[in-house]
């Protein structure tokens, strides 16, 4: 196969990748995907250490610190999550999951990935890598391009 007909089934793909996303359980009102993956950190990290901080967040994600705290304080409007202020550093600022945070990261990431888990299970183990390394190849270069297009 050429290089340039390898494109075309490449990006099919991708908009396939793109559309099981869209099968995705709907959000509840005023949540984005963002706020979910922010809220699993938080929660996830809650656990671990008893109490997360916006940088444990932030450097978690590898999303900027003012990025973060945008969207923690986006999930902090609709009860999601509660912000407090560290007691022996006031500097610090401490977020953890409210009881409405629990019960989401519970329904929309915990059991909906135990139930995805089910069917990824099928896929060989060494498919499931390729496809990881390929996803992670195609952005990477599809980042280049457009990179070397903003500079033209």
């Amino acid at each position: 196969m050429a290089k340039d007909e390898m494109v075309i089934p490449i990006l099919e793909t991708l908009w396939l990748a793109k559309k099981a996303l869209e099968c995705m359980p709907e959000l509840p009102k005023d949540m984005k995907p963002s706020h979910i993956r922010v809220l699993d950190v938080i929660y996830k990290k809650y656990h671990q250490n008893g109490s997360v901080r916006v940088t444990d967040v932030s450097t978690a994600m590898q999303i900027t610190k003012p990025s973060i705290t945008k969207l923690i304080n986006e999930l902090v409007e609709i009860e999601m999550v509660r912000k407090t202020i560290d007691d022996d550093d006031k500097r610090i600022v401490l977020v953890e999951p409210t009881t409405l945070g629990k019960e989401c990261v519970q329904k929309y990431v915990l059991d909906y990935h135990a139930k995805l888990a089910e069917y990824f299970s099928e896929m060989e183990q060494g498919k499931y890598l390729s496809m990881i390394e390929t996803v992670e190849f195609i952005y990477q270069s599809m980042k280049e391009v457009s990179r070397k297009n903003d500079e033209l």
